[in-house]
């Protein structure tokens, strides 16, 4: 019969109905039970052959069961196989009542089961039409027992009756046998109204825990959140990451020794918090690293309380500072550097407008006094040391003051070549090799020309300068298009994009010498102004030229080992195609 989607007695909408394995195991059961009933009432003394009726029966009934259950492990739909079932039951009870004596057989009661259970599997419907099925087969073995042509039964599991008590029996089935159908679909009905309440709140409470988890799982604060047992119970994502310590190793875990050493002012925190309720305010801590560096922590507990307001466990947050403590101290260090800045112009205005007096005269004295030998060396050192003087005095002024950027749209590639170009020109090249690498890539940046080619000579004469092999020695200029910008680093240089714009692309400029290298403790040191590593250097190009990238949005990066060489990486900001064509309509 046709039913609705939703009138199948289902428990879950992923799986098969596994009530419908149920009603497959326990009609065998209740089958062989009926037909144990029947031997034994029987007197137990059958012959074989008249056994054979309830061993087919059994034998049939288990075979069909088999085939309901791979039916049903198959994935069919089960409200037509639950169906199929009833009905092939009323059948199997026919023939159960047609060999014990037909409407006079005491085993007409089980054509009750099926309406009831049809009702409640299916519908009203379902319950509805087996019962009457069920109506139509004991009336006919009323009927076919009033024309005598009922066999005799050898059971003994009749009831004899009079007509009169036979028709009043009949009477009293039929209706209660749609009686039972209808009970049994009302039943069903309320059965699966309760489940799918049940699954809507089974559903709820699912989401209501994912929501929760995933929120907890995606926050970019660590969060640890420990029961009054002293167990951690939550370890989200950032908190890994930034502890180093996997989720899968703290869970569940006891927090006093879940940390390790690492995290023992971290572990202390929490112990503050669930034994002596010490909450509130944030807090900064260290924790180490799994290489020993120290990783500073902003972090704050508060105690998890229930509804009567005892405490029932402590929930910290944290997050890592490194990122905060830096720019901390690339502003103060900004801060210290445009004061001396500001100082240090001063006194070379001061320092050059004596200086020029100073060169001026001694030039005079050379062109009018035919001075020699040691007093003519003398004269030579003062302009010789005069004009070094004006050269720090200009790059210190370059340094304190900032030239406004001229940015325009250039081939990076002709960029670099006319650059190097230019380099070998100068004494430091001489008897070094320099070679340029083009790539053939279209790489085109958006720069101050002038200011960005002061940045490239500075690197590439330090390179130069650093070959001390001038036959083996070299440095090669390239551009790295394969190199992915790092998100952090020790030597990273690049100060964060001014308002909520993003980051522009960038892309790398590598200098490579395979000069005498940088001892790691100077690497973190050789930005900073007045400090060089070369003999006589002023210890301002590089500072120099590292605020010049920075003001472009780029970066300088520096890797290096004493005694392997140097290689220098630069990263300007890159124009895509779009934006290239763009301003050239513009």
């Amino acid at each position: 019969m046709p039913l609705s989607q939703g009138d199948s007695l289902r428990l879950r909408d992923s799986d098969p109905d596994p009530a419908v394995q149920a009603l497959i195991l326990g009609r065998v059961a209740l089958l062989a039970l009926v037909i144990a009933m029947a031997v034994a009432f029987s007197g137990g003394g059958l012959g074989l052959a008249r056994q054979f009726p309830f061993g087919f029966l059994l034998f049939t009934v288990g075979g069909l069961a088999l085939a309901y259950h791979r039916v049903w492990r198959s994935g069919a739909d089960s409200r037509n196989l639950v169906a199929t079932q009833f009905i092939v039951d009323v059948a199997t009870t026919s023939y159960l009542v047609f060999f014990t004596g037909g409407a006079e057989s005491q085993f007409v009661p089980l054509y009750l089961l099926s309406p009831l259970l049809g009702g409640i599997f299916l519908s009203v419907r379902g319950g509805v039409f087996l019962a009457g099925l069920s109506t139509l087969a004991y009336a006919g073995f009323y009927v076919a027992g009033r024309q005598g042509l009922m066999p005799t039964t050898p059971y003994g599991l009749t009831q004899s009756l009079g007509d009169a008590a036979q028709l009043l029996r009949m009477l009293l089935y039929v209706p209660l046998l749609f009686t039972v159908g209808v009970i049994g679909g009302t039943l069903g009905r309320r059965l699966r109204e309760g489940r799918r309440a049940l699954e809507k709140a089974r559903d709820e409470l699912n989401r209501a825990l994912f929501d929760t988890e995933t929120i907890l799982e995606n926050m970019s604060s660590g969060l640890v959140t420990v029961d009054a047992d002293g167990i951690v119970r939550h370890w989200n994502r950032a908190a890994s990451e930034i502890s180093a310590c996997a989720a899968g190793a703290v869970r569940g875990q006891p927090y006093v020794g879940a940390f390790g050493p690492r995290l023992a002012e971290f572990t202390e925190r929490l112990r503050e918090a669930l034994e002596q309720g010490v909450e509130g305010s944030r807090v900064e801590i260290m924790i180490a690293k799994p290489d020993g560096s120290k990783l500073p922590l902003g972090m704050s507990t508060s105690l998890l309380r229930d509804p009567d307001g005892r405490p029932r466990g402590v929930i910290g947050l944290f997050q890592d500072l490194s990122d905060v403590r830096a720019l901390e101290e690339r502003i103060r260090r900004r801060e210290t550097l445009a004061a001396i800045g500001e100082l240090s112009a001063g006194i070379a205005h001061e320092i050059r407008n004596c200086l020029n007096p100073i060169s001026g005269s001694v030039e005079v004295l050379q062109r009018e006094l035919k001075v020699a030998g040691e007093n003519a060396r003398l004269l030579d050192l003062i302009v010789r040391e005069s004009e070094r003087l004006d050269m720090f005095i200009r790059e210190l002024l370059d340094y304190a003051r900032e030239r406004p950027l001229k940015c325009e749209t250039l081939d990076l590639e002709s960029l670099l070549r006319d650059t190097v170009d230019v380099a070998r020109r100068h004494p430091s090249a001489e008897g070094r090799t320099l070679r340029f690498s083009g790539q053939g890539d279209d790489v085109w940046v958006h720069v101050d020309s002038e200011q960005m080619r002061q940045v490239l000579m500075n690197l590439i004469l330090n390179a130069l300068e650093a070959v001390e092999d001038e036959e083996a020695g070299w440095v090669e200029v390239r551009i790295a298009t394969g190199r992915e910008r790092p998100e952090a680093q020790a030597s990273w240089r690049a100060e964060p994009a001014t308002g909520s714009k993003p980051k522009p692309a960038l892309v790398c400029v590598e200098i490579q010498d395979t000069g005498i290298g940088i001892a790691a403790p100077e690497i973190d040191l050789i930005f900073e102004p007045f400090y060089s590593t070369k003999r006589g250097g002023t210890g301002l190009g590089l500072a120099i030229a590292n605020r010049i990238v920075e003001r472009h949005g780029g970066a300088l990066e520096v890797e290096s080992r004493l005694g392997a060489g140097t290689t220098m990486r630069l990263w300007v900001p890159r124009v895509t195609s779009t934006a290239r064509a763009v301003a050239h309509a513009a």
